[in-house]
Parts: C-alpha cells; structure tokens; sequence
C-alpha cells in the first residue's frame, strides 16, 4: 500500500474526547445489506446495526463495534503496561472486523456523523436538509402497516417505508424526520439497504465515538478522496487546540 502524508486543517472544535451517562429506552436492530462491487452485485455484505433511543436522542451504530473497540482498548491497554523499552506492540488479529464503521448522533433535530478515516476519527455536523416526499402508497412489514416517503440524498434516490403507529421520528443512519419509525430504507439500484430486524424496550448505555476531531464535512471528503486517491495515507491533524 502506497504511504503519505496528507495534512488537514481541522476548523472549529478540537480533538475532544466525550462521556455519555445517557441511556436507551428502546434499541432498534437493523440490517444492512451492501454490495462493494455495484456493477456485479456479488460478495453482499451484512451486518446487524443498533438504533438506540431516548426521547428525541439517538445513536446509530454497529452492534459489533462497540465488542470490536472495547476489545481493541483492552489490548491497547496491556500492551501499553507491558511495554518492553518503551515500545508498545498491539496485535489486533482477534477483533473483530466491523464493516460499518460511521455512528451518527441525533439530537433535537440535529444530526453528527463520526467517521474513521486509517486511524483518525473525525465527527462534522449533518448540514443536508432531508426533504422527503411522503407518498400514498403503503405496504405492511411484519405487523406494522408503511407509509411509503422518497428523498434524494448524496445524488442518490432513496425510498423509505414509515410505520406511523411508532411515533418516533427517527431510523437507520441520518435517514430521520419522518412521521413514524422508519423501518426500511434503500437506494434505487438497492446496493444499500437498510431493514428492520427488532424493536424493543430496553437500557444500554449510549456512548459516542471517543477522541474524535471536529470539522466539516466538506473538509473530511477531500481527506477521503485523497486517501482512496493515493492507495492509502497516513493522516497527520494540524489542530488548534484550546
């Protein structure tokens, strides 16, 4: 893999490391459904996805991620305490890989996505107003009769099923603000999509996405682009911390 060094400017907050004492009320799973290969549609990729709830709070992420990077900081850990003349080693071979790797934080309307980039964690706020258009057709998906709403996100035409019977505007990743859970959400050439697993009430912690730099996401896709541009980078912030 081809290395280099890519300097970003990170405007606004500051690298931050966050607490979150807030707890769930309810825990949605959902199941994503992708396709690397767009063209061939082969090599599906799933993975389970958990939506937890807590009035007009929400986080969205990998129900693997969170076993992943408590198992990535136990070994972190060790490996700090048994360092030999100040070399540290960290063999990650057993955690788990997890593919979806965004969280994304609803909090009173507003939404943050945090992503990983090689090994820098950059959080920018939702700036995309989601204007959907609630359509009349309907269908039902399990017990729970669908409203059908469209929308156009990132050049992409997505198509949405809504149970008004669950008021709680919310569902996977930054798809929200619709009039009722939203249990299925897909693009049109279906190479994303989203399906409701379960829904129940139960208490976990809600925990973001820890030491992560603040910006913009118009600053974080050029970082992206670069990085798949050049095969893979090493990625040095230039922070101004306060």
């Amino acid at each position: 893999m081809k290395l280099c060094t890519l300097f970003l400017i990170i405007f606004g907050s500051i690298l931050y490391s966050q607490t979150n004492d807030l707890k769930s009320q309810y825990e949605v799973i959902y199941r994503i459904k992708s396709f690397p290969d767009t063209l061939s549609k082969k090599n599906t990729i799933e993975e389970d996805l958990s939506l937890l709830i807590n009035g007009n709070k929400s986080l969205f992420k990998s129900t693997k991620k969170a076993y992943s990077d408590s198992i990535a900081m136990e070994i972190g850990e060790k490996s700090l305490a048994n360092s030999i003349d100040g070399k540290v080693i960290l063999d990650m071979r057993n955690v788990p890989i997890v593919n979806f790797k965004s969280e994304v934080f609803f909090d009173n309307g507003k939404q943050t996505v945090y992503k990983e980039l090689v090994k820098n964690r950059f959080s920018y706020p939702l700036e995309d107003v989601l204007h959907w258009k609630i359509e009349e057709e309907t269908k039902m998906i399990g017990s729970y009769l669908c409203k059908k709403a469209t929308i156009k996100y990132k050049n992409r035409n997505y198509a949405a099923w809504f149970a008004e019977s669950v008021p709680i505007p919310d569902g996977p990743y930054i798809f929200k603000g619709l009039p009722g859970l939203i249990l299925e959400v897909y693009d049109q050439s279906d190479t994303v999509h989203f399906s409701m697993v379960s829904l129940k009430k139960v208490e976990k912690p809600m925990v973001v996405m820890k030491d992560s730099a603040a910006t913009k996401y118009s600053i974080f896709y050029q970082a992206r682009k670069l990085f798949r541009q050049s095969g893979g980078c090493t990625i040095q912030s230039d922070r101004n911390k306060s």
